[in-house]
């Protein structure tokens, strides 16, 4: 019964508007903080074993997944948490630290290299489409041909972004005719209702293969964007963050454009 419901607060989240990929993390989430609670109903859940778990956590990225899962469910369930409670769980994250990851320095010539020699089409667009317009991999794999409105000198690409927005992002014909048209072609193919690009766990693991990850190309496109345009500002925009420190990280990023 426990799992039944679990399944059902999955489908919410992506009812909610969240993408297939982060109601999956969620879920396996919300399934290790309420590993060991044998439950027939999750609202009889005991929450300071959950607070435990929580408290455990080292890393700010870490707990912050955990804690919104936990904090999604409860709504999910309907179940009020005390005002004490909620004061904690946001000011945990404090004791928290920040994991920061050593990044391989990369080119992008040899990452377009490597993408300009797929035989695969729809793996080459996928990659493409990200290098254009700076789109998370968990945003492009969700857009379905009902997404997209081909005009003749523009693509608009809808789709649910970072924190259940619904937002747009636009592939540009003067940009690059050849994958503009090849883009075009692509989207006029498929159905109504089906998904334009591959998941983000086969996109990820293609370009692990290939010798980069799919945010590289998120970093590169930060970059050009910069190097066009000098403008911080503008890039914070066109990459959708809410705060302009995450900007200048990407744009010292170890992707060489």
């Amino acid at each position: 019964m426990k799992y039944n419901t679990l399944l059902e607060y999955k489908k919410a989240l992506v009812t909610g508007g969240l993408s297939s990929s982060t109601a999956l993390t969620y879920y396996n989430a919300v399934c290790y903080l309420l590993e060991g609670q044998y439950l027939f109903d999750c609202k009889e859940m005991n929450i300071d074993t959950v607070l435990n778990k929580l408290r455990a956590f080292k890393y700010k990225g870490e707990y912050s997944k955990y804690k919104n899962a936990f904090v999604k469910l409860c709504d999910f369930l309907d179940i009020k948490l005390s005002a004490d409670i909620i004061s904690e769980l946001d000011s945990m994250i404090v004791s928290k630290k920040k994991k920061y990851r050593k990044l391989k320095a990369v080119r992008l010539a040899d990452i377009q290299n490597q993408i300009k020699i797929m035989k695969d089409k729809k793996l080459r667009l996928s990659y493409e489409t990200l290098l254009s317009t700076g789109l998370r991999v968990s945003e492009l794999s969700q857009i379905k041909r009902e997404n997209c409105v081909v005009f003749d000198s523009e693509i608009e690409l809808s789709f649910i972004g970072k924190g259940g927005k619904q937002e747009q992002v636009f592939v540009y014909k003067n940009n690059d005719e050849s994958f503009f048209y090849d883009l075009c072609e692509h989207i006029t193919s498929h159905g109504i209702d089906e998904k334009i690009f591959y998941s983000s766990s086969y996109l990820q693991a293609k370009a692990h293969d290939k010798g980069f990850s799919c945010h590289d190309l998120r970093r590169a496109y930060a970059k050009i964007i910069f190097r066009d345009c000098k403008d911080i500002n503008t890039v914070k925009q066109l990459l959708r963050h809410s705060k302009i420190k995450n900007t200048r990280l990407y744009l010292k990023s170890k992707v060489e454009i």
